[in-house]
């Protein structure tokens, strides 16, 4: 497996499937979503753009200096309407009657048992975060989070508006009676912030063909100069350094984690999406994933985003996604399984089930998992 270490030259857009109109402030998403990244990768290999090159990736996420952050689980909240982030709480499934509201009375979905709940006397409210190893460790483990472990956006980018103008398509020129002005909201990370992004290559598929058989002929590949590739929406030129090392590992070894996990029926566990959680929902009524094996009892998340996809293989497709950061509780049905600790959210059929990808996959690096043993 492959880092990548991404040091952006300039300002960097996101864009998501979201339309938008003339006249309109276009914002860039953040986190970037993963595909982005594959695509950027791959396209060191325009003579082999039929190679199914990836089998899966992982990312991206932050690192400041050596320290690297990851999207913070949604169910940690500051206090309400705090710029500074100082004093955090993390709300828990509760299994309580409350005085204040009866959930039958509310609009969650009918499978949902309970919701996440902070009981005290502080109002709290979510935000938008990244979290280190130290204290992803620390929420795994139903510690008290300390503030120098949580990284608001506010302190990981900076926003720039630019000015754009819509072009004919046909001919990449102005000159179009639809021609307008719209306002680009783009980002620019601050100063000894990067992007990290890890790869696993497949090498069944081609990849022996170019003189490409295994890492140490990727890593040579992709170490020659210029280590440079375009990225985002406005194509802009961003540096990278690259090297062998392992996600699972990493992952595994700093949080002291088992990388199996045995269940029995009844066990519960708390899954933390480490990208965009994307769904098929083949019911209208149906707003929460059927999970092979398991039923849920609780989630947090925030509002949707929008994903879009636009690949010669894969066609234009465009999706809801959960946020990064996205918390599953699940209980299991199974009267004995083992799950992966680092894992991922599957489609078969309508069901989706844990486990590791295989084969083409259109939204790569989506539904990538945190699990725990334990609600």
């Amino acid at each position: 497996m492959l880092k990548f270490t991404f040091t952006p030259y300039d300002i960097l857009f996101f864009g998501s499937g979201r339309p938008f109109n003339r006249g309109d402030v276009v914002d860039s998403v953040f986190p970037p979503f993963p595909h982005t990244f594959a695509g950027a990768i791959t396209s060191k290999f325009k003579k082999f753009a039929d190679i199914n090159i990836l089998k899966t990736v992982y990312g991206p996420f932050i690192q400041n200096d050596s320290k690297i952050y990851f999207p913070k689980p949604q169910n940690i909240y500051s206090k309400r309407k705090k710029m500074d982030l100082k004093k955090f709480f993390v709300v828990k499934p509760l299994k309580v009657n409350l005085n204040l509201f009866d959930p039958k009375n509310t609009n969650k979905p009918e499978k949902i048992e309970t919701f996440p709940t902070y009981i005290g006397t502080e109002n709290i409210e979510a935000f938008d975060g990244f979290i280190s190893i130290e204290g992803l460790k620390k929420w795994l483990n139903d510690l008290e989070i300390d503030k120098n472990t949580i990284l608001g956006y506010k302190d990981i980018f900076e926003k720039e508006p630019r000015v754009g103008i819509s072009i004919d398509p046909t001919f990449y020129s102005i000159g179009s009676r639809d021609d307008a002005l719209y306002r680009i909201e783009f980002l620019r990370l601050k100063e000894d912030f990067k992007l990290v992004f890890w790869a696993e290559f497949n090498f069944s598929n081609g990849l022996q063909n170019a003189g490409l058989e295994d890492y140490e002929k990727v890593y040579d590949f992709f170490n020659s100069t210029p280590r440079a590739l375009k990225l985002g929406g406005e194509m802009k030129n961003i540096h990278y350094n690259v090297e062998q090392n392992d996600f699972k590992e990493y992952i595994i070894k700093n949080l002291e984690i088992e990388e199996k996990i045995n269940l029995n029926k009844g066990n519960k566990i708390k899954l933390l999406f480490l990208t965009y959680g994307i769904f098929d929902f083949y019911d209208p009524s149906e707003n929460i994933p059927v999970i092979e094996g398991f039923k849920m009892y609780s989630s947090c998340y925030g509002n949707y985003k929008i994903v879009a996809l636009n690949s010669k293989n894969f066609g234009t497709k465009t999706k809801r996604a959960y946020p990064p950061g996205t918390v599953f509780w699940l209980e299991s049905n199974n009267e004995e399984s083992t799950i992966n600790s680092i894992s991922f959210f599957i489609k078969n059929n309508r069901h989706y089930y844990l486990g590791e990808p295989k084969g083409r996959q259109d939204f790569i690096g989506a539904n990538l998992l945190l699990i725990k043993k334990g609600g």
